[in-house]
């Protein structure tokens, strides 16, 4: 069953919560569990940003599936490859074959080192560079580490 959270007219949490572990990175106590981010722009193109940690992949499945009611998956952005970011790409890339997948350089690297098959479906962000995906948004920005960043303007 899905689980959403609306964050503002058009953007969706859709990610998943872990109670499992008791360490992040087997360092960090979490008492209360993790919870694994993932977003959902229903814009005039559909955006996920970033998928989620293999344990809470059905999660993120069934509540990207219930928030686009039919309508195709666009864009997914990756922010980096750890898994509580990117494990549930391939996933992904499966059920939404269409997707553009909108990543840094080195991100890009290590899917391709990781066995996806992504050729023809990556729009790389350079280092300190801009993309604009949609006209409403804004742009996304990449940082020097290869994370990308929104623009502020209603997200």
């Amino acid at each position: 069953m899905h689980s959403v959270r609306k964050v503002t007219e058009d953007l969706y949490w859709v990610g998943g919560n872990d109670r499992r572990l008791a360490l992040f990175e087997n360092i960090h106590p979490i008492p209360r569990g993790v919870s694994y981010n993932s977003y959902l722009l229903l814009d005039e193109k559909t955006v996920l940003f970033d998928t989620v940690d293999w344990s809470a992949c059905r999660q993120l499945l069934e509540n990207v599936t219930f928030l686009l009611n039919g309508r195709p998956l666009d864009y997914v952005v990756v922010n980096h490859m750890e898994p509580d970011h990117g494990a549930s790409l391939e996933e992904i890339l499966l059920r939404y074959p269409n997707v553009k997948i909108i990543s840094s350089e080195k991100a890009i690297l290590f899917m391709r080192q990781f066995g996806f098959t992504i050729d023809g479906k990556t729009e790389q962000v350079k280092e300190g560079g801009y993309l604009r995906l949609w006209k409403a948004r804004g742009y996304l920005y990449c940082s020097a580490h290869g994370t990308l960043a929104g623009s502020a303007r209603n997200v």
